[in-house]
């Protein structure tokens, strides 16, 4: 019987909150796709684990004896990976990066890394992208010292306990166009000129919120929007306008803003922030230096 860690985490998880959609949020991914995890790990060993009534979940007998085991040592696992990583880290002066897939690297996050290698010269920098679930699970077992993601501004902080959070920029959002779609060149092209256009949306179990996001903007500009595909990243939503295949609501801060076949209309009521987030605690000296170059 193989069963992933990834799949204790959501049952534990699930346990604690008895509430199948509060613990997807928690996890970062969304109601169905747990339900689905939970419904597999309860088929491969062969024990109901929740008794379901409507929207609530309670634990049956079985279930609750492996989430008392379960959990204490997930804990304990948690635990001994961070401890190793940290003895990795007293070991090597690195810092390990996570950077959210498709994000725009200018020029001047280039200097700023620079600026980082003349202030701390015996400092490795290890980065690496990813997607915003993968991003919050690895940070979370710590396997980043930081991360940067992109959020809708004024949304809710993805974490709040444990962690230290800053917003580094506030962009606007925008529509995202092949320019061989006859309609980009239209001099003064707006948002409801695109009612009967073809969009690609971030997957409802990747990206909940991404999904609503572009279902509640189009509809304040007065039409639905026809969501012929469902990207599961951000890369490949961005692969899918880059081929011409629909059109795509992101934040500008990506790397379609220097392609020459991609325009870009902005939406001014519409904003998303570039946030970092490290550990509370003690800061090593390289990341407190990290920390502040991008400040700058």
């Amino acid at each position: 019987m193989n069963i992933s860690l990834n799949v204790i985490r959501y049952f534990v998880e699930a346990a604690k909150q008895e509430n199948f959609s509060k613990a997807a949020n928690r996890l970062y991914t969304a109601q169905p796709n747990l339900s689905k995890r939970i419904a597999e790990l309860e088929k491969a060993i062969g024990v109901k684990l929740f008794q379901r009534t409507g929207k609530q979940v309670h634990l049956t007998q079985a279930g609750r004896h492996l989430y008392e085991q379960w959990s204490s040592a997930l804990e304990q696992i948690e635990r001994s990976l961070r401890q190793a990583q940290l003895m990795e880290q007293e070991q090597q002066d690195t810092l390990k990066l996570g950077i959210l897939e498709g994000m725009s690297v200018d020029a001047d996050a280039s200097r700023r890394l620079d600026d980082l290698h003349d202030r701390c010269p015996d400092v490795q920098v290890h980065m690496e992208r990813a997607g915003m679930h993968q991003l919050f699970q690895e940070f979370e077992a710590g396997r980043y010292d930081l991360i940067v993601v992109s959020e809708l501004h004024g949304s809710s902080p993805v974490l709040t306990s444990g962690y230290n959070r800053r917003v580094v920029e506030t962009c606007c959002g925008a529509i995202a166009i092949n320019t061989k779609n006859p309609i980009a060149g239209h001099d003064s092209l707006t948002l409801p000129m695109l009612g009967g256009e073809s969009f690609i949306a971030l997957s409802r179990e990747e990206v909940p919120q991404g999904y609503r996001e572009l279902q509640e903007v189009c509809r304040r500009y007065g039409f639905e929007p026809r969501i012929i595909r469902e990207a599961h990243s951000i890369e490949t939503l961005l692969l899918y306008v880059e081929m011409g295949a629909g059109i795509a609501l992101l934040s500008e801060n990506t790397r379609l803003v220097s392609d020459p076949n991609i325009r870009l209309i902005p939406l001014s009521d519409l904003l998303f922030d570039t946030v970092i987030y490290w550990r509370s605690g003690p800061v090593r000296p390289a990341l407190r230096t990290l920390i502040s170059v991008i400040d700058q």
